[in-house]
């Protein structure tokens, strides 16, 4: 069993978004360790374990991975994209997050890999229970109490 806390990465190019999701995470799982990008490239990066994101101790493969599509340079189906042909073996639930999930941009984002799409909600109570059922089904409980396990000695 992995004994270090699950890793959430938070691909949001909006600052406040990013902060949002993070700490509605932190408080659907206490412990869970979160790690943002603010862009495509970045998000890119931190997958590929590339500087300044080489250190997997201090940058560990992410359990799972809340996705904004609307990202600056590269955009949520790049990112997809690039999971999906160079990074497959990492089998990492996607979840897109968006402001505006049409029907058609919702097929493409599942081909290309992502496990669900949500539209983000305006209300704080209502985007801190979406991001708590989402990271109560990608993040499993055995992984926390293992961690904590772990980090009691």
């Amino acid at each position: 069993m992995d004994m270090r806390s699950p890793t959430l990465l938070v691909i949001e190019a909006s600052s406040d978004q990013a902060l949002l999701f993070a700490a509605a995470a932190r408080r659907a799982r206490a412990g869970l360790a979160v790690h943002t990008a603010a862009d495509g490239l970045e998000g890119i990066a931190y997958l590929a374990g590339l500087p300044p994101f080489d250190d997997r101790r201090a940058h560990p493969v992410p359990e799972l991975i809340l996705l904004d599509p609307i990202l600056t340079d590269v955009d949520g189906f790049e990112v997809l994209s690039w999971i999906r042909d160079r990074a497959p073996e990492l089998d990492i639930p996607v979840v897109v997050l968006t402001a505006s999930p049409s029907i058609r941009d919702t097929k493409r984002f599942q081909a290309l890999g992502a496990r669900e799409v949500h539209r983000k909600p305006d209300d704080p109570a209502e985007l801190n229970q979406l991001v708590r059922s989402i990271v109560d089904r990608w993040i499993r409980a055995g992984e926390m109490i293992g961690a904590h396990i772990w980090a009691m000695g």
